[in-house]
């Protein structure tokens, strides 16, 4: 669900950052001090103190933007902007209120010298904004671990499609402004049950506590017109680690262990099998004969054959670029066929989204169970990691969660 309009260069506001650490804090209530003193109209000091409210407001706004600009200095070094949103949209669920004045405490710091402002480019890039002067020179000292989370945000997202435009590309989705039933309000309370157990669980990386997060489960609507349900998609995000490269894996550890990181092996094409009855054959189920050295290539066009609405005719961008020349999605639809015929009545009729909403179930089951015998567990879509000396319990617990869900035995591999 990545922001359309932000270049790769560009680090993607997060309005629910804080800053939480002590000298953070008194340098982010210093900058909002100034701010609220700076002048109003022309050259005229503010003489009238404002309004208490005011001063929650602009400290929180000051707050917000400090802390977006360590955690990407700190977590996110290759990225140079801070990519904004400034529109006035209507307010839903899922925006953190108190924001209005945004645009303008970040007009004023660029006028102070603490941040270079960056106009946006319609429909190409948001605003962008970068420290500099004595904000740019107090970000080194800072840490991850002193960011936090602001209270209130929505921890249950749900978004729709809008359909592709005029040559063809998908656009992006939009957000739901639900409301709420008995169903959303038990979904909301298993995220803040397994939010609240890793909030107080100790994660570093390469020694360095990381700043705090909250995970969101996103479930998506086939068309926007659709009734507002929770069964598609319900994939987690929002954890530091789902964006990690594999190699820096090695240097996490969880209240000070290393990790054991576990995955469900093959699970999309076994919850497939799953879901029409049929066993899977024996081996890895992506071995494809011709391409038994483009596995990932094998994988990506099996999630796309479940992903399409049609008959895969041509390779998408992402799919082609992984496998050998020569390969065509006819090619390519009929070797996955062949391999897999049990199969074939679910290519081209867009199920992966209901198998990615029994793959969320399940492991949602995993973390819930886990939690509950105090074991963290770091959830990617198709697997945990979890610390080195809880491997086997949490493997045992996967195991059994994901065969009473689906049905049918997932064999867990430690990678």
């Amino acid at each position: 669900m990545d922001d359309p309009f932000s270049s790769s260069s560009d680090h993607w506001f997060d309005p629910w950052a804080t800053a939480q650490g002590r000298s953070l804090k008194a340098l982010s209530e210093s900058i909002a001090r100034q701010v609220l003193q700076a002048p109003t109209k022309g050259n005229q000091a503010r003489i009238r103190q404002p309004k208490q409210e005011q001063v929650e407001r602009v400290t929180n706004i000051v707050s917000c933007i400090v802390a977006n600009l360590v955690v990407m200095r700190q977590g996110h070094p290759k990225h140079r902007r801070l990519a904004v949103p400034l529109r006035h949209d209507t307010l839903s669920r899922y925006d953190r209120r108190g924001f209005g004045h945004l645009p303008h405490v970040i007009d004023v710091m660029a006028t102070m010298g603490l941040v270079v402002k960056h106009a946006a480019h319609i429909k190409k890039r948001r605003t962008g904004i970068e420290a500099t002067g004595e904000l740019l020179e107090a970000l080194p000292g800072a840490t991850a671990e002193e960011v936090g989370r602001a209270e209130g945000e929505e921890s249950i997202w749900l978004f729709a499609r809008t359909g592709r435009n005029a040559i063809g590309k998908k656009l992006p989705f939009e957000l739901v402004d639900y409301v709420d039933t008995e169903e959303t309000q038990r979904l909301r309370r298993e995220m803040q049950e397994i939010n609240t157990f890793l909030a107080n669980q100790q994660l570093e990386l390469q020694g360095q506590r990381q700043a705090a997060f909250r995970l969101t489960r996103h479930f998506l609507l086939r068309n926007a017109t659709d009734p507002h349900t929770f069964h598609l998609h319900g994939r987690l995000y929002g954890g530091f680690w789902e964006s990690m490269p594999k190699a820096l894996r090695a240097d996490l550890r969880i209240n000070g262990e290393p990790i054991a990181d576990l995955d469900f092996a093959s699970m999309f094409p076994r919850l497939a099998y799953a879901r029409v009855g049929a066993e899977p054959p024996e081996g890895d189920l992506y071995a494809i004969p011709g391409l038994e050295e483009h596995r990932a290539g094998v994988k990506a066009g099996f999630a796309a054959m479940l992903s399409s609405s049609n008959e895969m005719t041509r390779l998408p961008g992402d799919v082609k670029k992984k496998l050998p020349v020569g390969w065509t999605g006819r090619k390519l639809a009929e070797a996955i066929g062949a391999k897999h015929p049990a199969l074939v009545p679910l290519f081209g009729k867009d199920i992966a989204l209901d198998l990615m909403f029994t793959e969320s179930c399940i492991l949602v089951a995993v973390l819930l169970r886990l939690a509950r015998i105090g074991i963290a567990a770091l959830p990617m879509h198709d697997g945990i990691m979890v610390a080195a000396g809880h491997c086997k319990m949490a493997k045992a617990n996967m195991g059994h969660l994901a065969q009473a869900s689906a049905g049918a035995p997932i064999p867990v591999v430690t990678k």
